[in-house]
């Protein structure tokens, strides 16, 4: 296979609601027990406005855009023996995802994702199924098939020590999108994957979180840890990528609906490139077209097909 996701798989609930209203920070994601789960979910059956419901998950919605492009991907994960891990699953075949390794037990994750009308978003997670998933659950043969593993943020402590375990063991390249989640345990704790990745995804914010410096400086500290690529998105700013060379590209100019996994995709599309023998120039701009492309509407609704790796 040309790539193996391994991550946390959640159904993503989309509402538009006032975030002030709510006393509720934009742009942050973090976990929430079960009660403030249920009772905020009341609270939006009465005062907000559902858009969607959709797959979620950092590394799935990567490798969806990225089985949508035409390339050959399986997933590591855990669902529930419910009917959201049914339409977790359902959602990745359709694609051509290979769901074989996906374990199913307990309660699929969920997450609501709050959009404000200036499609700002704060997002709140209920792992669920996501944090029993331990490194002897895993085939390590089957990553080890794929030309690279994309890794993305778990919230609990078992599937991140497995990440780490694998980080170690595998040949496949390993694609790191940290996430929020990874990037609040620091550099020590998440040194161990780092050291053996050859591609990072940060945004400007977690890359600064992590570092203590500014994104060109931070870029710079993370390759000391032998990574080959640094790619640093900067929201409607563009991105900044730094490996033997340094490319800074403004974001496309659309019509926003909704940026949730915009970042995601943006992963998926210079992976494409990687695949693709691109350049590192023509890997970026074929990632900003990507992200571009899929937040002209909700959820995985608009992610980009094969058709735009012609467009670059």
């Amino acid at each position: 296979m040309d790539v193996v996701g391994f991550g946390a798989l959640n159904v993503d609930l989309v509402y538009e609601v006032n975030l002030s209203s709510l006393g509720i920070e934009a742009g942050r994601e973090r976990v929430g027990k079960y009660e403030e789960f249920r009772n905020l979910l009341q609270y939006l059956k009465n005062r907000g406005s559902m858009k969607m419901r959709s797959g979620g998950g950092s590394a799935a919605n990567t490798i969806y855009a990225l089985s949508k492009m035409g390339f050959s991907c399986g997933y590591i994960g855990k669902v529930g023996k419910d009917k959201d891990g049914e339409f977790l699953l359902e959602g990745l075949k359709k694609e051509g995802v290979d769901t074989s390794k996906i374990l199913q037990n307990e309660k699929s994750g969920l997450c609501i994702v709050l959009l404000d009308k200036r499609k700002d978003r704060s997002i709140l997670i209920l792992p669920n199924a996501n944090d029993s998933l331990p490194y002897s659950e895993i085939d390590i043969d089957y990553i080890n098939k794929a030309e690279f593993l994309h890794m993305t943020s778990f919230l609990g402590k078992v599937p991140f020590e497995a990440q780490k375990i694998i980080a170690q063991k595998t040949r496949a390249k390993i694609s790191f999108d940290p996430g929020e989640p990874h990037v609040k345990r620091g550099l020590e704790e998440l040194e161990p994957i780092f050291k053996r990745s050859f591609i990072i995804f940060l945004s400007q914010e977690e890359l600064e979180m992590l570092t203590g410096k500014d994104y060109k400086n931070g870029a710079r500290e993370m390759l000391n840890y032998g990574i080959k690529i640094v790619a640093c998105t900067r929201g409607d700013k563009g991105s900044y990528v730094l490996s033997k060379e340094e490319i800074e590209l403004p974001a496309e100019k659309v019509e926003v609906v909704d940026t949730t996994g915009a970042g995601d995709v943006y992963a998926a599309g210079f992976l494409a490139g990687l695949l693709k023998g691109y350049t590192l120039f023509k890997c970026a701009k074929l990632a900003t077209k990507a992200a571009a492309q899929s937040i002209k509407g909700y959820g995985r609704r608009n992610y980009p097909d094969k058709e735009i790796l012609s467009r670059v």
